[in-house]
């Protein structure tokens, strides 16, 4: 029997939900945590191999928080993701640059070379150490990428952000959920999110579930330790994005919602 080849846009590996902004208007609910978990590199390193295991290409493969480089640590989980470097085409780093990687995973990044790509959001004098983020990356030939979050809304990336902190259902009409959902840029980018041993759809899926506001149903995320087959597993993936889950009820990130329209200052801290 030939089994078809799994694949994805995007995977992110969220190694902490430790932030050093506190900002009013995070999609990510990072101020809602009162104990932000972290993962152990162990655990990343568990992920990763469950992840390779059945997925067999990945585009993007991203590490994403939080901020990630609170962790300390991840030079040891960069290192490992070279065990399955030809199965990924680009490790992207995302980061606030309010902080900048140890000297150890700042050697392990650069050793990705033209494959490493940095995406940051610079929020203006908040981003303390964005200047010496640029300039490592123009000095190694690093692609990096300033999403602006600072100064007038009009200039701002997509022009500010939404709202997506109400943390409850929406009680919106099933039909205008499923239409929404199925344009919603989480779909199109096939953005998944893995934390602890937990592979969700989105990244609304995962914060969601793990503040413990929207208990995901059957088939919303994926265990990958649990005692489910392989094929069990990639079962569920493969329909991740068939139809709306619990945690677009919740969502005002869906395309053409109405809350998506209003647009608001980024980062203006609590």
């Amino acid at each position: 029997m030939v089994i078809a080849m799994l694949t994805t846009k995007r995977m992110s590996i969220v190694p902490t939900f430790v932030c050093t902004l506190r900002c009013r208007l995070c999609s990510n609910h990072m101020p809602a945590f009162q104990n932000p978990p972290k993962a152990s590199v162990e655990e990343m390193k568990a992920d990763i191999d469950a992840l390779f295991t059945l997925f067999d290409h990945i585009e993007w493969l991203q590490f994403v928080g939080g901020e990630i480089f609170t962790h300390k640590h991840l030079d040891e989980v960069f290192e490992y993701c070279k065990r399955y470097d030809a199965r990924f085409d680009q490790l992207i780093i995302e980061t606030n640059a309010t902080t900048l990687p140890t000297e150890a995973e700042q050697k392990s990044l650069l050793s990705y070379g033209k494959k490493l790509k940095v995406m940051i959001s610079d929020y203006g004098k908040l981003s303390r150490s964005r200047n010496a983020f640029v300039n490592l990356c123009e000095e190694t030939g690093i692609e990096y990428m300033l999403k602006c979050y600072y100064g007038d809304q009009e200039d701002q990336h997509f022009g500010g952000w939404i709202d997506n902190t109400a943390c409850r259902d929406l009680l919106e009409p099933d039909e205008y959920v499923m239409e929404q959902a199925a344009k919603c840029a989480q779909v199109r980018l096939e953005n998944m999110h893995v934390f602890r041993g937990k592979l969700h759809r989105c990244s609304n899926s995962l914060f969601l579930s793990e503040l413990g506001v929207c208990v995901p149903n059957c088939g919303d995320y994926v265990n990958l330790h649990d005692g489910t087959s392989f094929e069990e597993k990639r079962s569920i993936i493969e329909k991740f994005y068939t139809y709306p889950r619990k945690s677009c009820h919740y969502c005002t990130w869906k395309s053409d919602s109405n809350h998506s329209e209003n647009r608001y200052p980024a980062a203006e801290q609590l």
